[in-house]
């Protein structure tokens, strides 16, 4: 059974209970005392963490500051590299129009040499003494006698070359093949005929040739 007193509590029993006014002050000094710990301490904190904040933005805008200063240098590179690869592609242009002007003269000079007496085919003196020390056929004749071949075509098409011409004999033809060969405006020497005919003048037997080569300007 559950007993329940409604009765007023005597003055002794209010006193026990209640807490008196002394205890009340030490509670509430030491809440506010708790309370203004925890506020240093948020203080404090929030000072520690604003100064990282502050330092870090101070080193965010260095790094801004060293991109940009790198994109602007990129920009600059990439700019000067265009101009650069421009002016070479001017100077290549140059180039081969220089060499397209005076690159046909040059060829003709040489074939004159290689028919001429006393002259020869354009090679570098110490490359000629090595082929002829490897294989004493590789040279030239100087002595050969240039009259006993002429041209009577040259054509030059993108730096390919198709000549025909009449020697007396096979082994003139040959001489110019070796000749033409050497020299350092001609590559890709290739005899592609002969045929062995008679001149209609002079009733000479002679042998015409056609050939291609490369020529080099």
């Amino acid at each position: 059974m559950i007993r329940i007193n409604l009765l007023p509590k005597t003055g002794a029993q209010a006193r026990t209970t209640a807490p008196t006014s002394g205890n009340r002050q030490l509670w509430l000094g030491i809440y506010a005392a708790g309370l203004a710990v925890l506020v240093i301490i948020c203080g404090l904190m929030y000072y520690a963490l604003s100064g990282k904040v502050q330092e870090q933005q101070r080193v965010n805008n260095e790094l801004k500051s060293e991109i940009q200063q790198i994109r602007a240098r990129s920009a600059r590179l990439e700019d000067a590299e265009a101009k650069l690869q421009a002016s070479k592609d001017l100077e290549q242009v140059v180039t081969e129009l220089e060499e397209a002007r005076t690159g046909p003269i040059r060829v003709l000079m040489e074939l004159r040499n290689l028919l001429s007496v006393g002259k020869g085919p354009t090679i570098d003196p110490d490359t000629l003494e090595k082929l002829r020390r490897d294989n004493p056929l590789a040279g030239f004749n100087p002595g050969w006698d240039v009259r006993r071949l002429w041209l009577t075509s040259f054509d030059e098409t993108n730096r390919v070359c198709t000549i025909t011409g009449l020697g007396r004999t096979n082994d003139d033809v040959a001489e110019f093949l070796r000749r033409l060969d050497l020299s350092e405006l001609f590559t890709d020497v290739r005899l592609t005929g002969t045929k062995a005919t008679t001149d209609k003048d002079t009733g000479l037997e002679l042998t015409s040739f056609n050939l291609t080569c490369k020529v080099k300007y």
